[in-house]
């Protein structure tokens, strides 16, 4: 009879162990990056925009470029599900496990489609799997703005926000325009200079950071003019991006100075101390 027990007990080891590794690592995720997620977003995001300039789209460019989208997509999520618990955890509780649960199917699809793309890419697939990242890109582009309109002050992991969430944009929009190549591939005027082969898997994957590049040009309204959108959804997606950036920078200048107003108005009120009507 003892050596059964012995036997259990050896089986209750390694899953003892894991699972003091996985609190490790949750304690380790809450005391380090936790403070400045917001930060390390903005980081991953910055990253993932220098790669392809820098390394190219040739060789390792379009795994390194994958490897920090992904980088995004799990910081973004981390963010998110941490934010959602700022506020009346009773009443957002069971949103913030909805919100989760959607989360993790969105990210899980969105990284088979990466690594599907990497080992046997397909025009099909690339359809598919820009349609998840332009969803999951959003959800985290809504994420962090609801996070940003529920801040009281204006700190470091504030402004990380704010960027983060314009830069956010840009991306989401940028896999919209692409998505809408893949469907239209007529939809956009290219340089002569810039050749696009529609419906080759490869020409997908390096086009993405032009409509980047597009959507940015776009979001703040500088329009070189060099990339042109042709069909009617193209053309509206490219005014409503254009108008969205203004109406944020706009509300979000005007936020920003109200609350450092708001500071400052009520530091001699209460006798010099700081004001604890931020979340972070």
């Amino acid at each position: 009879m003892p050596r059964p027990k012995l036997n259990r007990r050896r089986e209750r080891e390694p899953r003892a162990r894991g699972v003091h590794a996985m609190a490790g690592l949750r304690e380790t995720l809450r005391h380090h990056l936790n403070p400045h997620r917001h930060s390390a977003l903005l980081i991953a995001i910055v990253v993932a925009f220098l790669i392809r300039p820098v390394i190219g789209n040739t060789g390792a460019g379009p795994v390194v470029f994958s490897f920090a989208i992904v980088a995004i997509l799990l910081i973004g999520l981390y963010t998110t599900t941490v934010d959602e618990l700022q506020g009346e955890r009773a009443r957002l509780l069971a949103q913030r496990r909805r919100r989760s649960r959607l989360a993790m199917v969105m990210a899980a699809v969105a990284i088979a489609e990466r690594i599907a793309v990497l080992v046997e890419p397909s025009v099909q697939l690339a359809v598919v799997g820009s349609g998840c990242w332009l969803i999951f890109f959003a959800f985290i582009t809504w994420g962090e703005l609801r996070a940003l309109l529920r801040q009281r002050e204006v700190t470091g992991e504030t402004i990380s926000m704010s960027i983060s969430v314009y830069l956010l944009m840009g991306f989401t929009w940028g896999l919209l325009y692409g998505l809408i190549y893949q469907l239209q591939p007529h939809a956009f005027s290219f340089p002569a200079d810039e050749h696009v082969a529609p419906g080759v898997v490869s020409q997908q994957a390096s086009i993405f950071p032009v409509f980047v590049y597009f959507s940015l040009t776009t979001l703040t309204t500088i329009g070189y003019g060099d990339i042109t959108p042709l069909t009617l959804k193209a053309r509206y997606a490219a005014v409503a991006e254009g108008v969205t950036g203004q109406f944020y920078l706009a509300i979000l200048v005007a936020r920003l100075v109200a609350m450092q107003m708001n500071r400052a108005a009520e530091r001699p009120a209460g006798g010099g101390k700081e004001s604890s009507g931020g979340s972070e």
